[in-house]
This record gives C-alpha cells, sequence and structure tokens, in this order.
C-alpha cells in the first residue's frame, strides 16, 4: 500500500497506449497531432506501414503502427479496413474535436479518455486473416520492446471456449507486460447476461465489464389513439410523423402450413406477402434463432413499410437500421400497442425517426450482452474488475466504409457501437492518464486508483442496476462504475508484485517449468510454496473430509 503524489504532475509524462486491434485510419481529424509535443526520447517502436506508405503516415499522435499477419511486411498494412480499431483507438486517446456526430445524431464536442496520449497501433485482425493466437503474442513481445506504457485488447475468446492461463495467447502475453511496468486492459466480453461468462479473467489483467450512458438513440412508435411508445435504434426514416401506416401483428399474416412462432417472430418464409404488403408489422424476438436483421429484411422484402420488435434486452442498444423504418420497444409497451391493434377494426400507427436527447435516466445500467462473473478461470478471482461505457459509443470511423454509411451520403467520420470493446479503451485512457501523473505507479497501482474509486450508485443517486432493473452486483461490474478524476488522486493504492502472481500461478496448480513458460523473468531461487503442490492439496483435503456434525 503506497500514497498517491498530490504534487505528482511536475513529475508527468507522455503515455503510450498500445492498441491491439483491427489497425486504424490515421487521417481521422481525431488523431490529429497539432497540439502534440515531440514523439517521446523512450519509443522504440516504428512505423511499418507496408504496400501504403503513400498514403499511410504516422504522425506525433500515432507514433507506430505494427501489422502482422501472412506475407512479407512491404505487403501489409496498418491501415483498419473494419473500422473496429479506430473506434477503438479514438475511445482511448482520441483529440477533441468539435461538432462530432453520425449524420447529425448525438452531435457534441468530443474526445479520448486520454486525449494527451500517443498510440502505438498493433493490427493484429484484419478483414482477409483474422486473427490467430502468434500474431497476438508477437505483438505483445513489440509492444513490449517498443515502450508501451498501457495495453488496450477489445477481444478474447468466447466463454464457452476460454482456455487455461498457459494455452491462452492473451493471458501468456499480458503476463511478462505486466512484469516490464505495462497495465493490460481487456474487454469482458458479449456473452452476458450468463453467470460465468466473463472471460479474460487472469489476474494481471484488468478487466472490463460495459454500461450504459445517459444518451439513448430514441425512435417512438406513434398509434392511431396519439399514444406515444418509446422506442430505441437508428433509422432516418422518411416516412410521415402522422400515424396514418396501417398496422398488424406478424401472427395474423402466417402462412399455411408455418409454425406459428415462426411467424410471429418475423421468420423467413412464415408470413404471407399480401398481408404485409403496405404495413408496419409488429414483431417478437422471443425463442427465435434469427436476429433482428433477418426479420428486417423479410418484412422490407415482402413489402412492409416499417417494423417494430418487441425485445426487453435488445431495446437497450440501438441497432442501425439505415433508411428503414424499424424501431425496439419492450415486452410491457408491446402489450400496449398489441392491445390497441385488437381493439379496432383499423389500427394505424408511424415509427418517427431516431433522435439522441440526453440525461436519461437511470443511468447507468450494466448492458444485458456484458459478460459477468464469477470466473470459471481461476474459480477463486472475482472478475470482471470494473464497468466503463460501452453502450451507443459514438467514436471515429474508417473513411471507405459502405456497410454503415446511408444511401446517397458519404461515409460516415463517427459511427455507433456497443460492446464491452468500446467499455475497454475507456479504461485504458484513464489508465494512460494516471500513468502519465504518475509515471512510477505498477499496473496494479493503477488498477488500484481505478477500482477504488469506482462508483456504485446511478444518476438517480440509487444503487447501479441491470439494464432489466435488477440490482447489480460485482460479479455484473467488478468494483463498479469508472469514474475519471478519481483515479488520478486516489488517497492510497495497493500493489500486487510479481511474486504474488508467482504464487497464485503456483496455487493455481503449475510447477515451475510451467510457470517459467508464461512468466518474463522468475527471480533466482524463487520456488512454489509446499502446501501449493497437488500432493499437499490433496493430503489435506484426505485428512479435512474425515469430519462429523456434531
Amino acid at each position: 500500500m503506497i500514497e498517491s503524489n498530490p504534487s505528482s504532475d511536475s513529475n508527468s509524462m507522455d503515455a503510450i497506449i498500445g492498441i491491439l486491434d483491427t489497425g486504424i485510419w490515421p487521417e481521422s481529424e481525431s488523431f490529429n497531432d497539432e497540439t502534440m509535443g515531440p514523439i517521446p526520447l523512450r519509443w522504440n517502436g516504428t512505423c511499418a506501414n507496408g504496400h501504403d506508405s503513400s498514403t499511410f503516415n504516422c504522425n506525433k499522435k500515432i507514433i507506430g503502427a505494427r501489422s502482422y499477419g501472412a506475407g512479407e511486411i512491404k505487403s501489409r498494412t496498418p491501415r483498419d479496413m473494419m473500422g473496429h480499431g479506430t473506434h477503438v483507438a479514438y475511445t482511448a486517446a482520441g483529440v477533441e474535436v468539435k461538432d462530432v456526430s453520425y449524420y447529425g445524431l448525438a452531435a457534441v464536442t468530443a474526445k479520448g479518455g486520454s486525449p494527451g496520449s500517443r498510440l502505438a497501433i498493433y493490427q493484429v485482425f484484419s478483414s482477409q486473416n483474422g486473427s490467430h493466437g502468434s500474431t497476438v503474442l508477437a505483438a505483445f513481445d513489440d509492444a513490449i520492446a517498443d515502450g508501451v506504457d498501457v495495453l488496450s485488447l477489445s477481444f478474447g475468446s468466447s466463454s464457452f471456449l476460454e482456455q487455461e492461463f498457459i494455452n491462452d495467447p492473451i493471458a501468456l502475453g499480458a503476463f511478462p507486460s505486466v512484469q516490464n511496468g505495462i497495465t493490460v486492459v481487456c474487454s469482458a466480453g458479449n456473452d452476458g447476461p450468463n453467470p460465468g461468462s466473463v472471460v479474460n479473467s487472469a489476474p494481471w489483467i484488468l478487466t472490463v465489464a460495459a454500461s450504459t450512458i445517459d444518451r439513448v438513440f430514441e425512435s417512438d412508435v406513434v398509434l392511431g389513439n396519439n399514444k406515444v411508445i418509446k422506442g430505441t435504434g437508428i433509422n432516418f426514416a422518411n416516412i410521415q410523423n402522422s400515424p396514418v401506416y396501417p398496422i398488424i401483428y406478424a401472427k395474423s399474416a402466417k402462412k399455411s402450413g408455418v409454425d406459428e412462432n415462426a411467424t410471429r417472430n418475423c421468420e423467413p418464409n412464415s408470413m404471407d406477402q399480401e398481408i404485409i404488403k403496405g404495413k408496419i408489422v409488429v414483431c417478437d424476438n422471443e425463442d427465435s434463432l434469427y436476429p433482428q436483421i433477418n426479420k428486417q429484411d423479410e418484412v422490407k422484402k415482402l413489402g412492409g413499410i416499417g417494423v417494430i420488435l418487441i425485445d426487453d434486452e435488445l431495446r437497450g442498444v440501438a441497432f442501425n437500421f439505415g433508411t428503414f423504418p424499424m424501431t425496439l420497444i419492450s415486452s410491457k409497451d408491446g402489450a400496449k400497442v398489441l392491445s390497441y391493434i385488437n381493439s379496432t377494426k383499423n389500427p394505424v400507427a408511424t415509427i418517427l425517426p431516431t433522435t439522441a436527447p440526453a440525461n436519461y435516466k437511470p443511468a447507468p445500467t450494466i448492458a444485458y450482452f456484458s459478460s459477468g462473473g464469477p470466473s470459471t478461470i481461476p474459480k477463486n478471482i472475482l472478475k470482471p474488475d470494473i464497468a466503463a461505457p460501452g453502450v451507443n459509443i459514438l467514436a471515429a470511423w474508417i473513411g471507405n466504409d459502405t456497410v454503415q454509411t446511408l444511401k446517397g451520403k458519404d461515409p460516415p467520420l463517427y459511427n455507433v457501437f456497443s460492446g464491452t470493446s468500446m467499455a475497454c479503451p475507456h479504461v485504458s485512457g484513464i489508465a494512460a492518464a494516471v500513468k502519465s501523473r504518475n509515471p512510477t505507479w505498477s499496473p496494479s497501482a493503477i488498477r488500484s486508483a481505478i477500482m477504488t474509486t469506482a462508483v456504485q450508485t446511478n444518476n438517480m443517486k440509487a444503487p447501479i442496476t441491470t439494464e432489466k432493473g435488477t440490482a447489480a452486483t460485482p460479479y455484473d461490474f467488478g468494483a463498479g462504475e469508472v469514474i475519471t478524476t478519481g483515479p488520478l488522486q486516489p488517497g492510497l493504492v495497493y500493489e500486487t508484485t510479481a511474486i504474488d502472481y508467482l504464487n497464485f500461478l503456483c496455487y493455481h496448480g503449475y510447477n515451475i517449468a510451467t510457470i517459467k513458460i508464461m512468466a518474463n523473468t522468475i527471480p533466482d531461487g524463487f520456488t512454489c510454496p509446499e502446501e501449493s503442490s497437488i500432493d499437499y492439496i490433496q493430503h489435506q483435503l484426505s485428512i479435512n473430509s474425515n469430519f462429523q456434525f456434531r
């Protein structure tokens, strides 16, 4: 336990955040280096721009870039062709940009978590090659040699495929990184709300869950009786705001011989086109294997003019439906819509284009998709560690996008995405800010500062809940919701040493030979405690099992 230093501003430094992801779009205004000073002399990295050398340029903001995968270095490029890495990099360290929006929605002046930090890009994913454990490990090795201070990884294995530390490239690469003073921040996974679905749960990793923010993307339904039903989603619908369009429950358009469950869920080839044509269709999203995009496509193909999807979980995330009128509503509001449909001979409605009101309450809540604890590997570590904004996050985007581009428009400069992938870089940016303020602090001290200053209440001064309204627990948000300024002045921080982690691996069941594979260095003379051996533990269990109730 060490005291934080209130006067450490005088010793501040430029922190360097390494982003392991899909690359970066360097031309984005979010990575402008006009306000940046000289590149730190301690930086040892390179700008390996490969075949893109004529257009991909590093600067005083993006001070390094590497690409991994098949082929020679000159045949590769760290340019982001998927968008994910650019979005993540901006969230962590983008500079301040005014009038940021997604086609006019959610217009704000925005910046990343640590706008004064430098970025080092390690492209370990590509649309052609995906990602492999060997490329992830190579990126870790390069990042250590390059001299980064924080590593941000917005990916991980599926909770169904989580591996032992010795077989997990992220856990393997993170251990020597932490030994070299690098704070490693990872996303907790998107397999929630199932208990025990959290990944990246090694104790030397700072694991981040996702929470909502106080801005929503609202697309309301107006019924013929003038009742307004609140919905969520992003659509730029060009239909009338007055409720003049016929509305129907999908179940009423069932094809002969088709299962009713398939029809009410708007599944492909389940609805009668003559009944659907020209109508707004209300679809369930219960016990269905088809995602919402398939339901949208099916109704659109049949000539429907809009979709109202009933789903209590998904409605917390603003899915992008482009120019098609579609919105998500709760089951409670769904019952009101169906009641209206059944109450009149000619029910009508409309779906309003999206607005983005702020100051939404309650916020934060824990996102339905955010993977929860307890950890399964290992079972005795509480994960996730912290929660951060990960729902409907607006951040920089790639300049050659086609998927998220509205018809007849230029590609968006900024885009809205959700996931623990978006939560992770918020914490990475804060970790970099803490490192800048306290250059001598270890990764565990930085993690301590972030966790011990977290909050457990929302903007209504009530306990944070899940999106379903139930009380959130440490299995949902770890220590709580991260705050931006508290970690800079935590008062006290708690230290975990390399010996603590080595002893943990011993008690996890690893022998010295296995630990040497994982660790960068092991102190001379280090041995596992006798009581950590499997034989000793089994012996103690056999002794302690001979008890009786009295």
